[in-house]
């Protein structure tokens, strides 16, 4: 299966370890944001952050599984989380498995049936058996 894992920054290394068990599992990580340099400032690295802004959208809306670690705050975590509602609405997949508390961040979208909130990143391995 393709995976896509996300977070905020603050995760780096935990999404890093799932990226690598996810892999170790034999599954496929087809845009892996942990990988690439910071870009930050981005609007004096626009060029850069273009480029990776299109390689997550395009690595994600090719995946089977989305996790992400949710936080109360962050922009760029949440446009991802958007993108991947879209992806299941258009394709009807990925399969998208949220890591914290559904109401940690209160939006309307933490709502929608498509989601799955685990309490744990052991409790989304034991779910897919990795």
């Amino acid at each position: 299966m393709k995976f896509y894992v996300t977070g905020r920054s603050n995760n780096y290394e935990r999404v890093k370890e799932v990226c690598a068990r996810i892999k170790a599992a034999g599954h496929v990580i087809p845009f892996e944001w942990t990988e690439l340099p910071m870009v930050k400032p981005y609007a004096e690295n626009q060029e850069k952050a273009a480029e990776y802004a299109k390689s997550s959208v395009d690595g994600m809306v090719q995946t089977d599984v989305y996790i992400i670690f949710t936080h109360e705050d962050g922009l760029g975590v949440y446009t991802e989380f958007g993108t991947a509602l879209a992806a299941k609405a258009l394709r009807g997949k990925p399969r998208i498995m949220a890591v914290g508390k559904e109401n940690q961040w209160v939006a309307m979208f933490n709502y929608h049936p498509d989601i799955e909130w685990f309490e744990s990143i052991e409790d989304v391995y034991t779910e897919l058996g990795i």
